[in-house]
This record gives structure tokens, C-alpha cells and sequence, in this order.
């Protein structure tokens, strides 16, 4: 059964990573992981953890005083 459309990976961002961080990623790949899913989890998780500070910081823009 297919995903929901909303639920379908259709935005592509390219990213670059270090040696070491390729390195580290094939580790984990080697234990099994699934990196993309990883790396979206990690995404997902540093998101929520500074969207009140990144929230904060573009109010603040905004403001002129």
C-alpha cells in the first residue's frame, strides 16, 4: 500500500559530508542502520530541540529596538 501523498519524500536537499563523518556513517551502516532514516531522525530531533531559539532569533530580526 503506497504512503498518504503528504507522507512521500519529494523535497531533495544535497548535503556534504566530511571524510570522518562518511566514515562514521558507513560504520553505523554496518551495523545495520539505516542512515537516511537516521539522519532524518537527527534532523527531526535537533528541530524540535532549537525551535524555540531559532523562533526567537527571527522575531528578534524583526523587531527594529
Amino acid at each position: 500500500m503506497p504512503k498518504p501523498i503528504e507522507n512521500q519524500y519529494s523535497y531533495k536537499k544535497q548535503i556534504s559530508f566530511t571524510q570522518k563523518q562518511k566514515k562514521s556513517l558507513k560504520t553505523l551502516e554496518n551495523y545495520g542502520v539505516n542512515v537516511n532514516d537516521f539522519i532524518r531522525i537527527a534532523v527531526r530531533e535537533k528541530l524540535r530541540r532549537d525551535w524555540k531559539s531559532i523562533k526567537e532569533e527571527k522575531e528578534r530580526m524583526r523587531l527594529p529596538f
